[in-house]
């Protein structure tokens, strides 16, 4: 069984840095790829001149004022869901035994 070039690819623009970035997504490309698409130094980085350009394009790197994790909310969510699993095969068994009758 012979190997055959996926050419799904081909088209593919990767969303990364908003449609500036990879050729291909990240995993399909080799390491020296990856940091030409990005305009990077495999040992230094970003240039001080394209860390600029990128800052005053994208603006900073923050994930915004909104709420962060709620542990309470979490705790909630995994009991009903567990509730909802021993729910749902009580249910399940209780119609099979009623069927099977």
């Amino acid at each position: 069984m012979g190997k055959n070039e996926d050419t799904t690819l081909d088209q593919h623009v990767s969303g990364q840095a908003n449609g500036n970035g990879l050729s291909k997504p990240a995993h399909a490309l080799t390491f020296s790829q990856v940091t030409e698409d990005i305009k990077a130094n495999a040992e230094n980085g970003l240039s001080s001149a394209e860390a600029k350009e990128r800052h005053s394009t994208y603006g900073t790197n923050e994930l915004g004022g909104a709420g962060g994790v709620e542990p309470g909310k979490i705790l909630i969510r995994q009991i009903a869901n567990a509730m909802t699993l021993v729910c749902g095969t009580d249910k399940d068994m209780w119609l099979t035994v009623w069927l099977t009758r």
